[in-house]
């Protein structure tokens, strides 16, 4: 009785597309862990506007206060940020915990806040982020 993969061999595109593959997840490997936790920025916004901007690399603590007087307090440590204290009902913002990546958000709906951590920003703030044809 044959198996079936008795005879499987690898094809030039077969070889090619587990090459490619490799050397995606290696460059992808290498970004994630080469970044490392003080290259990036706090972005601070409340209902879609931004507030404030801080770098992660530098430890702050930050009393955030709306028109209404609803306070947030943010603290950068050590590369990470979180909510410490809020005066929300819910209080999910805070038991969120820190985020130290890219891309990553933390989110207090009642006071409208949204705190994101950005990558290293541009020198030259006019850049377009994307070019379209």
């Amino acid at each position: 009785m044959k198996h079936m993969f008795e005879h499987a061999i690898m094809t030039k595109a077969d070889f090619l597309l587990t090459a490619a593959i490799l050397v995606l997840a290696g460059v992808l490997l290498v970004r994630h862990f080469t970044a490392g936790p003080g290259d990036g920025w706090v972005v601070v916004s409340r209902d879609g506007v931004v507030e404030e901007r801080l770098p992660l690399s530098e430890d702050t603590r930050l009393l955030l206060q709306d028109a209404s007087g609803n306070e947030n307090l943010l603290v950068i440590e050590g590369g990470s940020v979180r909510l410490e204290d809020a005066d929300c009902p819910d209080r999910l913002c805070v038991r969120q915990g820190a985020i130290s990546r890219s891309g990553e958000s933390i989110i207090c709906l009642p006071h409208k806040l949204v705190i994101t951590i950005e990558g290293r920003a541009e020198t030259d703030s006019s850049a377009p982020d994307a070019m379209l044809d």
